[in-house]
């Protein structure tokens, strides 16, 4: 409690400029941390934008703006606004961030940080500057609030698709470009588009089989199976018709490995092919046939023929494997028997040699007709005692 004293000792010490006074210790304490409080000098600026940098892309129709800020707030107790980027009609804030404690947005014509806490805030910005007109001349600028330091912008043109005419083109896809009198200025043009060349499309593949190999297999009692394959030549699906030859029965169809059930009637085939794989030409398709030549005697003749094909044949290559039994002899039909050399690829690949005598037949550009071939045979002596 204040003593009668106290208070006069307080009103002598206003009016003179020396005096002393007794006051308790719990009560001076207060006063001293309040002189101590507005004794604190206020700082010199409220607030500094400590650093700043920007990154620029350009597309056809605007500068895209990437900013980085850091600001310290120096102020405390009151309200602090740092003006940061002038705000243009032609300029879009298309990305601004969330701090806490502070607010990043635009203020009256300006991108502006607002707070009254101190402390250091640290933000990125992303902004969009269309450039005015429509014409192949483009250009952009990007103004400076009165807190921040004018810096350059690290700008990103492809050189294929732009040419900057403010500043100057340095020949590469990045460059900095560096603020006048507080302003940054960027002008582009795009580049003309190069003519593309008309495409070509290329006609239809006529369809063909460059090459097919048949391979004849017959026993003594005269069972024989013929086994042809076609390499076939295509871009598309595409209907084969082949026909077999007389006598002869279907027993499979596989294309690409693949069993195909197909469309027969009275001996011809109606196939639907197609390349194995889409932006392929190529195919293979396999038939399998069986036909009973009738047993073989002392000597007679043979006549063996293979489908006709709609498409086109460049060669037939055709390996026979007959009785050991017997020497053959070409007597007529459209293939040629021929040598084979060793080691040369004469026809379809076996797993297991097969056995009896074989014979090699080929015939070249066949169109729209069946391969046939007539053989005479008769009884080797040739390794007999008795001549």
């Amino acid at each position: 409690m204040w003593t009668p004293s106290l208070v006069l000792g307080l009103m002598l010490m206003a009016q003179t400029p020396s005096g002393s006074a007794t006051v308790p210790l719990q009560e001076l304490l207060p006063l001293y941390a309040k002189h101590q409080e507005q004794a604190q000098p206020a700082p010199p600026t409220d607030a500094l934008v400590v650093k700043s940098q920007l990154k620029g892309r350009l597309t056809a129709d605007a500068l895209l703006v990437d900013a980085h800020f850091e600001v310290e707030v120096l102020a405390s107790g009151n309200w602090t606004r740092v003006r940061l980027l002038q705000l243009d009609p032609d300029m879009y804030l298309t990305e601004l961030p969330s701090l806490e404690g502070a607010t990043v947005g635009a203020l009256e014509g300006q991108l502006s940080l607002v707070t009254r806490e101190p402390g250091r805030y640290a933000f990125d910005v992303s902004l969009a500057l269309r450039p005015t007109g429509t014409g192949p001349e483009r250009q952009v600028q990007l103004r400076f609030g009165p807190h921040v330091t004018p810096v350059p912008l690290r700008l990103e043109a492809d050189a294929t698709a732009f040419t900057l005419t403010e500043p100057a083109a340095s020949g590469s896809e990045d460059s900095e470009v560096y603020p006048r009198q507080g302003v940054l200025r960027i002008g582009w043009r795009t580049a003309v588009t190069p003519k593309v060349a008309r495409q070509v499309v290329r006609p239809p593949l006529e369809p063909s089989i460059p090459e097919a190999r048949a391979s004849w297999v017959s026993t003594l009692e005269g069972k024989a199976s013929v086994r042809v394959r076609y390499a076939l030549r295509l871009d598309r699906e595409q209907e084969l018709e082949l026909e077999l030859p007389e006598g002869h029965r279907l027993e499979r169809v596989l294309l690409d490995s693949v069993p195909l059930i197909p469309n027969e009637k009275d001996g011809r085939l109606k196939l639907k092919v197609a390349p194995a794989r889409f932006g392929e030409t190529e195919a293979s398709l396999e038939v399998v046939l069986a036909r009973d030549l009738g047993v073989f005697h002392l000597s007679g003749r043979l006549k063996l023929a293979l489908p006709r094909v709609s498409w086109p044949v460049g060669t037939v290559q055709g390996r026979a494997h007959f009785p050991a039994v017997f020497n053959y002899r070409r007597e007529g039909g459209s293939m040629e028997q021929y040598e084979a050399t060793e080691g040369e690829d004469t026809g379809l690949e076996t797993r297991t040699p097969l056995p009896g005598k074989v014979l090699h037949f080929r015939q070249y550009l066949v169109s729209a007709s069946a391969p046939t071939l007539e053989l005479g045979y008769s009884v080797d002596i040739s390794k007999s005692y008795f001549r």
